[in-house]
């Protein structure tokens, strides 16, 4: 694959072409769903593919085939040729992108137990145990079951004229559930996941207990739990939720494509204070075996550890080769394309918020009364509005210091930069997420996580059926 992506570039040097780059993908993935005892989805396939990005007269043009045959990739070169040639006429503003120095490298993940070796039975078997463990434990409460495992190998090269030339090989393994529990007209979900970047020794790692056993405890205590109260109220996001919300809410306007174009709230904020001296957020790529971490990007520009907020001041966005010449600044590693009929576009990694110094049982005693919130289910942002919203599912009342009511469907809204400079607490205990997830933007999905330490905000509001 190398060699021919080095004979694209070379063809597309004599076609004087400003920058050209070719990704060359080859995956392999494997999903199994298995729902209330049945196989509800079992799938296995692989593909390759390759992707030219090229750069006319200040233009972009981009051509993919899903064939990896040389007649094929010189057609998808002329395309992209063709496709700039026929877009210079209503493009007012030229592309220039940030020259860096060539990079040769040849990345592998390193794994125990290459999950590709692992027979399709034995994987099965597992999701079975794991199901048959979660419903000895709920009886007869359990009225929905779903388990869920993927594995994925991806090699990407990727050569560019500025002598890049990067072979990477990525290998992923997840686990992961949804229990429903019932209750009369009552039903609650629980989810539970494990991912990380590396082999079937994840799941050689793990016990039903810690997944679907614990995704049925939490559905189950949530039918007894009372509903949540509706109103403002200071919270303490548990560290799932801060990384949820650190993701959601402010990740995004933090990626400078967004910022170019006009589309988030921290546009013209760089060197301001937009949050609490307790808040420092990172976006870091090098975490070892972290599901959002990789060595290169989709530009060949190494994946780094970005300081995004540091200590309430905005320090950084997130960069590709193009938005580092309009801000100014070098690229940081933060192109990622999902595959190879997409094109790199600017994408978080691990987000967090870093930990603090306080213990987390002193901020609850701190607090006369106030909601703890735990579990992160999903989340939405309006990035030019630095509006967003999240449901947490669970949580608990804090009353005169002390833990007290389990409630259940919680979900908040607010302002990020309200939130941000309204936290006055964050702990030094800190989790990662361990379940991993798929961040979507622009069609395209990349595997991301996020966490923090438990992040007490003065007030928030909180969407509920009752009052406190």
């Amino acid at each position: 694959m190398k060699k021919l992506a080095e004979q694209i570039r070379d063809e597309g040097l004599k076609r004087k072409v400003d920058f050209l780059d070719v990704r060359i993908v080859e995956s392999e993935a494997t999903n199994i769903s298995l729902q209330d005892g049945k196989a509800d989805k079992l799938f296995h396939g692989k593909s390759q593919g390759l992707g030219i990005r090229v750069l006319l007269d200040g233009v972009w043009g981009f051509a993919a085939s899903n064939s990896v045959e040389h007649n094929a990739a010189l057609e998808a070169l002329e395309t992209a040729i063709a496709m700039s040639r026929a877009s210079s006429a209503r493009v007012k503003k030229r592309v220039e992108l940030y020259k860096v120095d060539g990079i040769v490298a040849d990345v592998v993940t390193d794994v125990e137990i290459d999950p590709r070796s692992v027979p399709l039975a034995k994987k099965m078997k597992v999701l079975t145990s794991y199901e048959k463990a979660a419903l000895e434990y709920a009886k007869d409460k359990l009225v929905n079951t779903t388990v869920g495992y993927r594995d994925s190998f991806k090699r990407e090269t990727v050569c560019n004229t500025f002598g890049t030339l990067i072979s990477s090989e990525y290998i992923r393994t997840n686990i992961s559930c949804s229990m429903t529990a019932q209750e009369g007209n009552v039903r609650q979900n629980g989810h539970e996941g494990y991912a990380k970047l590396g082999g079937y020794e994840l799941i050689e790692g793990l016990t039903p207990e810690k997944v679907t056993v614990e995704a049925a405890k939490i559905a189950v205590s949530l039918l007894s739990a009372r509903r949540a109260p509706s109103g403002k109220f200071p919270v303490i996001f548990h560290p799932k939720t801060a990384g949820l919300l650190i993701h959601e809410a402010l990740g995004h306007n933090a990626e400078a494509d967004l910022v170019f174009g006009g589309k988030s709230i921290l546009e013209g904020k760089l060197g301001q204070k937009i949050a609490s001296d307790y808040v420092t957020v990172i976006d870091d790529a090098t975490i070892e075996n972290a599901w959002g971490s990789y060595k290169y990007d989709s530009e060949g520009v190494p994946g780094q550890r970005r300081v995004i907020i540091e200590n309430g001041v905005l320090k950084e966005y997130m960069h590709n080769l193009h938005t580092a010449v309009e801000f100014n600044t070098p690229p940081n590693g933060s192109a990622r394309a999902q595959d190879y009929n997409y094109r790199p576009i600017v994408r978080m990694s691990n987000t967090f918020i870093e930990k603090g110094e306080k213990p987390f049982a002193d901020m609850v005693k701190e607090m006369d009364r106030g909601i703890l919130l735990k579990g992160g289910q999903w989340g939405y942002v309006f990035c030019d509005k630095g509006q967003y919203t999240c449901h947490v599912g669970e949580g608990w009342i804090i009353r005169n210091g002390e833990i007290a009511e389990h409630i259940r469907d919680v979900s908040i809204a607010g302002m990020i930069l309200e939130t941000l400079m309204n936290v006055d607490a964050v702990s030094r205990e800190f989790e990662m997420e361990h379940g991993g997830g798929t961040c979507g933007k622009n069609g395209q999905g990349m595997p991301a996580s996020g966490g923090g330490p438990y992040v007490r905000v003065k007030e928030l509001v909180v969407g509920g059926q009752e009052s406190l």
